[in-house]
């Protein structure tokens, strides 16, 4: 909880950066928060918070996102945690990018108690407008898993993302995302993960996001199923 406020603290101390400054600045970001419903042993409600700042120099972006979810099962009292920490380096050189990732996640109830990820990969702009993005892109991954029970697992893996976006009209974003994430050194051994998003733009700073999120694992831990889905709706600020 300490951790939380500090990046709190954190996130309103670039959010009064951002709108102090005259020009344009290299800052950049969205803070979302709301309500979610997961289905998997059985259904829960979660309280979900996500913050992004992006900063950008030159052809140089950094990325940080954090994503905290407090779950509370329905009719039981125990209080369950997941998210997910990311910090993603890219390189951008007209439509082919590299880019460095580094991800911590935790997931109670898919059993994970951590799970740390580094990553380096390459991807490809085929579409960079405005209106309109689609990219493809291939990583190495090389993981650390913890579970709640069991051996710590090292396990390297391929990841290929495509990503969409496009907008339909001035105040609808639409965007799509898919990872496959196959075990290089275990047949049959792969992760698939989709998301999809809209945003709907309720004033020049604030705006309305709706996400589905599926997650399929083929080789999940002991009495969990292979697959759970969730459905986000949150109220979002952007600087």
């Amino acid at each position: 909880m300490k951790h939380y406020f500090l990046i709190l603290f954190a996130i309103s101390y670039l959010l009064s950066f951002s709108q102090e400054t005259k020009k344009k600045s290299p800052f950049s970001g969205n803070f979302d928060l709301g309500m979610n419903f997961t289905k998997n042993i059985e259904s829960t409600f979660q309280l979900n918070n996500v913050f992004v700042v992006n900063y950008k120099k030159g052809k140089s972006n950094f990325n940080i996102a954090n994503n905290i979810a407090l779950i509370s099962k329905t009719g039981e009292e125990e209080l369950l945690n997941k998210g997910t920490q990311d910090f993603k380096y890219s390189y951008d050189a007209k439509k082919l990018n590299t880019n460095l990732s580094l991800q911590h996640l935790y997931d109670i109830s898919r059993s994970i108690k951590s799970r740390f990820t580094t990553g380096l990969g390459l991807s490809y702009n085929f579409i960079n407008k405005e209106r309109n993005n689609l990219q493809l892109g291939l990583s190495a991954l090389r993981e650390k898993n913890t579970p709640l029970e069991g051996d710590v697992e090292l396990q390297n893996r391929l990841s290929t993302n495509f990503d969409l976006a496009f907008k339909i009209n001035k105040s609808v974003n639409i965007s799509l995302t898919n990872h496959y994430q196959p075990n290089i050194e275990e047949a049959g051994d792969f992760r698939w993960k989709s998301n999809v998003s809209f945003r709907i733009s309720l004033s020049p700073k604030f705006m309305l996001s709706i996400n589905s999120t599926y997650n399929y694992d083929s080789v999940p831990a002991e009495g969990i199923p292979e697959s759970d889905y969730q459905f986000i709706n949150s109220i979002s600020y952007t600087f």
